[in-house]
């Protein structure tokens, strides 16, 4: 009875394909590759709390009440001096704090999609993002992904091919930096060519940072948004990945005037977000736990994801491949053309091994037939050697 009355734009709401895959995480019996989230194992517990009880004493029922719109003022400002020394010069009033970087995605989607409008993404690019988008309706154009990111020759092709047709691109979707799922970071010069491209054809870059500060190498390359001399870059940013997730605190940071329009827009969405995790945040900011968590965190991924780049070349067939992964929490593997990832989670679920198959990350469902994301951060370095080892025997046996 309910289905003839739902809206129009739920029929574009991805299936929940990974909502049921989730659920293997936690299970003792199957070494898990799927969930791409942080280990809470490493969480520092005891400093947090510290804060706690600090906050309670200091604040008293304050931490439980409604913040502002925008956000707490004090961890705005906290952001403005955290955003300076990734060389992004900024003021409290050019950020919004949204309930997780999803929000965000959510946010950005409502105020600039009308149904048809044209939006860029990666091609494999993140779920959640394509979720976000495609749910207003957008025409979502994929672009491939190299090794050093998008194809900007192809990107400049659609973007002349629209330009031809009288349409034009209201933003692309990138994770510029080891984005989920391929682990690939966009280059320098690719950065600056798709500012260039922003500039000449009217379009914003919409720069998703999960995963910036996960950075094994102490490889540096500017954020989009430091290079943005034309305000076309709208950056989203979140703790979550190398802290702690369930705050659910992220934050947009943009022209004033798109910052206003954002506030509009979260008011109808949850008119604020979690005003506890905004004073956390802000008090681990202060305290420089933010930062003593990102050099605990560092060494304790990189050993995960070395342990994965030495099984996957020990173990996987020639046919199998994946790009080179120097940061944040996935490899992307291209299986071989007679096998599906479908097919192989089936078999492997019975060999207690899971992972995330390869269709939700591609704009058209089949594009991901052949390939599979695996996730390295919450899984143990034997299990991860284990866990390889089993997934590609099963490989070999297609």
């Amino acid at each position: 009875m309910y289905k003839n009355k739902l809206a129009r734009r739920v029929k574009q709401m991805e299936n929940g394909e990974l909502a049921g895959l989730m659920g293997l995480i936690d299970r003792d019996d199957i070494i898990s590759f799927a969930g791409g989230i942080p280990d809470e194992c490493i969480f520092p517990h005891e400093q947090l709390c510290e804060i706690t009880e600090s906050l309670f004493e200091k604040l008293g029922s304050k931490v439980f009440q409604y913040s502002s719109t925008e956000g707490n003022r004090e961890l705005r400002e906290y952001l403005v001096d955290f955003l300076a020394e990734r060389g992004i010069k900024t003021s409290f009033d050019e950020l919004i704090i949204t309930t997780g970087s999803q929000q965000g995605l959510d946010l950005v989607s409502k105020i600039f999609i009308d149904p048809g409008d044209i939006v860029f993404t990666e091609k494999p690019g993140y779920v959640g993002g394509i979720g976000a988008i495609k749910s207003y309706e957008a025409e979502l154009i994929g672009i491939d992904m190299e090794s050093d990111g998008i194809n900007v020759e192809q990107l400049e092709t659609e973007l002349k091919r629209c330009s031809f047709e009288g349409r034009k691109a209201k933003f692309i979707y990138l994770v510029p930096d080891y984005s989920n799922p391929s682990g690939i970071r966009l280059s320098l010069e690719k950065r600056i060519r798709i500012l260039e491209l922003a500039e000449e054809y009217d379009f914003y870059i919409l720069e998703d940072t999960p995963y910036s500060e996960l950075t094994y190498y102490h490889e540096t390359i500017p954020y989009i948004k430091a290079l943005d001399k034309n305000r076309r870059v709208i950056l989203m940013g979140t703790f979550s990945k190398f802290f702690i997730p369930g705050l659910r605190v992220a934050w947009i940071c943009a022209e004033k005037e798109l910052i206003d329009v954002f506030s509009r827009a979260k008011q109808n969405a949850d008119l604020a977000s979690n005003s506890f995790g905004q004073f956390l945040l802000t008090e681990a900011g202060r305290r420089g736990l933010l930062d003593e968590q990102l050099q605990r965190v560092l060494p304790y991924y990189k050993e995960r994801m070395e342990a994965m780049d030495r099984a996957l070349n020990k173990y996987m067939p020639e046919e199998v491949s994946w790009f080179d992964v120097k940061g944040g929490f996935f490899y992307w593997l291209k299986l071989p053309s007679n096998v599906t990832g479908r097919e192989l989670f089936r078999k492997a679920i019975e060999r207690r091994v899971a992972f995330v198959t390869g269709n939700s990350f591609f704009p058209v469902d089949s594009d991901g037939d052949n390939y599979i994301r695996l996730s390295f951060s919450k899984t143990p370095v034997d299990d991860i050697d284990k866990g390889i080892e089993r997934l590609a025997g099963l490989i070999r046996d297609f």
